[in-house]
C-alpha cells in the first residue's frame, strides 16, 4: 500500500509519499517540483510509480501556487516568476533538512526532478546544494539570464506593463548568474542528468536546453553515460505519458 501524507515545513505544504514499509524509515528520496500554475497533487502520477519502486517522494507547493497559491492574478505570478524560482531553491534545502533530521531519508541518495518551472528550478539547486545526486528536467532550462530576457522581450512585444523600471529588471537578471547552470557547467560534476524537451515548446525554448546539453558534452563537462538527453520533434509543452515513464525508469535506475 502506498501512503500519501501531507506535511507541513513551517509554511510549505509537502506531500509525503511512500509504500508502508517506509513511511517511518529512511528511504531514497526524490523531491519533484511542480510547474508554473500548477501544484503538488497533479504530479502524484510520478510518485506513485517511484513509490513503487521503493523510494520516497516529496512533492512541495511553490510559493503563490497550490496551498499557497494566495489572492494573486496570472500577471502578478508571471511577473514574480524567478522570485518564486529563488525562494523555491531555498525552501528545498529547509524541506530536505527537516526530513532527514526525522530519519525519513538516506542523506546519500537524494535525487531532485521537475517540470517547466520546476525544472528550471532543479537546474539552479544544482548550483547550489552538492547533496543532490540525481537530477531530471522535463521541459526545463538552466539558462537563466537568456531566458529571463526572452521572457522581458516577450512582455514587451505583447505591451504589457513592466511594473518596475528598466534598471531594476536588468539588475535582477543579472543576479540570477550565479544560479544560472549554464555559465557554470563544471558544477555538474559527475551527477547523472536526464533532460526530456519537446521540440515543438513555445513555453520554454527548447534550443536552449539543446545548446546546454550540447556544450556539456563537446566540451568534456560530461559524457553520454552521465547525461541523457530526450527529445520529441511532436511535443509541445506538455510532458507525455512516455516521457514519464523514461524519467521515472532513470531516476529508479540511477538514485
Amino acid at each position: 500500500m502506498i501512503h500519501i501524507h501531507t506535511d507541513y515545513i513551517e509554511d510549505v505544504p509537502v506531500l509525503n509519499v511512500a509504500v508502508e514499509e517506509l513511511t517511518d524509515k529512511p528511504a531514497p528520496t526524490l523531491v519533484f517540483l511542480h510547474g508554473f500554475t500548477s501544484s503538488k497533487e497533479q504530479n502524484l502520477s510520478y510518485a506513485y510509480l517511484l513509490a513503487q519502486k521503493g523510494i520516497r517522494v516529496l512533492l512541495p507547493d511553490f510559493p503563490l501556487h497550490g496551498e499557497r497559491e494566495g489572492d494573486f492574478s496570472h500577471e502578478e505570478r508571471s511577473w514574480r516568476f524567478w522570485e518564486i524560482v529563488i525562494q523555491g531553491i531555498g525552501e528545498l534545502e529547509k524541506v530536505m533538512d527537516h526530513y532527514i533530521t526525522k530519519l525519513l531519508v538516506d542523506p546519500e541518495r537524494i535525487g531532485v526532478a521537475g517540470t517547466s518551472m520546476g525544472g528550471i528550478t532543479m537546474f539552479g539547486a544544482l548550483t547550489q546544494y552538492d547533496w543532490i545526486k540525481v537530477c531530471v528536467s522535463m521541459m526545463g532550462t538552466p539558462c537563466y539570464e537568456q531566458f529571463a530576457n526572452l521572457m522581458l522581450q516577450s512582455f514587451q512585444k505583447e505591451g504589457v506593463d513592466v511594473p518596475v523600471s528598466m534598471m531594476e529588471l536588468e539588475q535582477k537578471i543579472r543576479d540570477l548568474k550565479m544560479f544560472d547552470l549554464s555559465q557554470n557547467p563544471e558544477v555538474l560534476g559527475e551527477r547523472p542528468l536526464l533532460i526530456w524537451h519537446g521540440e515543438a515548446d513555445s513555453v520554454v525554448p527548447y534550443q536552449l536546453t539543446k545548446s546546454f546539453h550540447d556544450r556539456l558534452l563537446q566540451d568534456g563537462y560530461a559524457d553520454y553515460n552521465q547525461v541523457k538527453f530526450i527529445t520529441d520533434p511532436a511535443a509541445g509543452h506538455k510532458v507525455t505519458r512516455d516521457a514519464c515513464h523514461m524519467a521515472v525508469d532513470w531516476i529508479s535506475n540511477n538514485l
